[in-house]
């Protein structure tokens, strides 16, 4: 089955109802609402809108302020804020994530209701779709492989402001890492990854957080999230059409005194200290981020973590170091990254149908220059050619 990107045609209309005036605890009434905008739109299914959705709320005199509309997705979507005040315009807006297939979302304001509905539709493989903004890219793929870059991005656009906890430095030059892996892949495999970038700098959206943190509460910010967490769902969903399971990547970038790749399976450092023996018993092969795969081949845990069919050892063959790997088992008390929010949640540790992992490479010889991007991307695609062989 090819990859498919699913969106939205959305047809708006607006049910008026109710009286004017205000309620007995003193909230204006509209007498109708009425989306803004373009009675028809497109959107990809599972992904939030590039843009707010908007409904004006009117009285007899024109729009008004201070109405309290509420959003309600009808089949399967989502729309966040679900409760919101009407601006000095008379504007409400929500965010809407609709869902594959026929979908709507419903807004009401004690009486009156204004509803969007929407009908899927069906793009091809080669589709890119950008958010808001060109925030946030997602290439539609045709491998069973989803790659993401989350902290290589230069935007810093005034509309967010800088981000005050947490880290902000960008993993500098891995959106051009992503984009060659993604190259190197198409031409050892013959087909191409999903591939979802952030590229608004690590002080606007920190992706690789769970939202508080990563958006610091700003909505611009919080929106950019979404489509970021939301297009590698719907990329990994493409992928479990097609090919029923596949392997996710996380690209990163570190600064550690050791220029080795860094391979992040959810373990860290004094868990690969740990003994082959005793990483294969419970529960050290359900904590991993690629649980399904050891399940489902059957195999010992340190066979996939660092035996000689393993992603770093098979990196290792190709001339870049890491660990852990059959060379490198693990970091031996080196500072070490071990997987982050992204490989937690779309890794299978928690039981998704990807099974995943976090790859931080160093600054010289892999992300400096684009020679060694690509020399490191090739070796990469040749790793995980040999990967797919032998364990999918």
């Amino acid at each position: 089955m090819g990859h498919r990107l699913a969106g939205f045609v959305i047809v708006a209309s607006a049910l008026a109802a109710g009286a004017c005036g205000d309620d007995p605890l003193g909230i204006p009434r509209a007498t109708s609402l009425e989306w803004a905008g373009s009675a028809e739109r497109t959107g990809l299914a599972g992904v939030p809108l590039a843009d707010s959705v908007v409904v004006v709320a009117r009285g007899p005199d024109g729009p008004l302020a201070g109405v309290v509309v509420s959003f309600t997705a009808s089949a399967g979507g989502a729309a966040a804020p679900a409760f919101t005040v009407t601006n000095a315009d008379g504007r409400a807006a929500t965010l809407w994530t609709p869902a594959e297939g026929p979908d709507s979302v419903i807004a009401t304001a004690n009486g009156p209701r204004a509803v969007l509905r929407g009908e899927g539709t069906i793009a091809s493989a080669s589709t890119i779709h950008r958010g808001r903004n060109n925030y946030i890219e997602y290439r539609a793929g045709t491998l069973p492989i989803v790659v993401s870059a989350p902290h290589g991005g230069t935007l810093l656009p005034d509309e967010i402001p800088d981000r005050t906890a947490g880290v902000t430095v960008r993993d500098r030059n891995t959106e051009l890492l992503a984009e060659a892996v993604a190259a190197a892949l198409e031409a050892r495999l013959g087909g191409r990854p999903h591939l979802v970038v952030s590229y608004l700098h690590r002080r606007k959206l920190d992706p690789n957080r769970e939202i508080g943190e990563a958006a610091g509460g700003d909505p611009r910010a919080e929106h950019a999230w979404w489509e970021f967490q939301n297009l590698i769902e719907h990329a990994q969903a493409r992928v479990v059409e097609s090919h029923g399971t596949g392997l996710y990547l996380d690209l990163h970038g570190h600064g550690h005194p050791i220029a080795r790749i860094e391979w992040g399976y959810l373990l860290d450092g004094d868990a690969l200290a740990l003994s082959d023996e005793i990483l294969d018993q419970a529960p050290w092969p359900t904590r991993v981020s690629i649980r399904r795969l050891v399940a489902d081949n059957g195999a010992a845990l340190s066979e996939l973590l660092r035996g000689p069919d393993a992603l770093g050892s098979l990196l290792e063959d190709e001339g870049f170091p890491g660990t852990p790997s059959d060379v490198q088992p693990g970091p031996g008390g080196a500072p070490f990254f071990s997987g982050g929010y992204n490989t937690r949640r779309h890794g299978s540790a928690d039981g998704g149908p990807l099974s995943g992992v976090q790859i931080e490479a160093p600054f010289p010889g892999v992300r400096e220059t684009a020679a060694t991007r690509e020399a490191f991307a090739a070796a990469l695609a040749k790793a995980v050619d040999r990967y797919l062989q032998r364990w999918y």
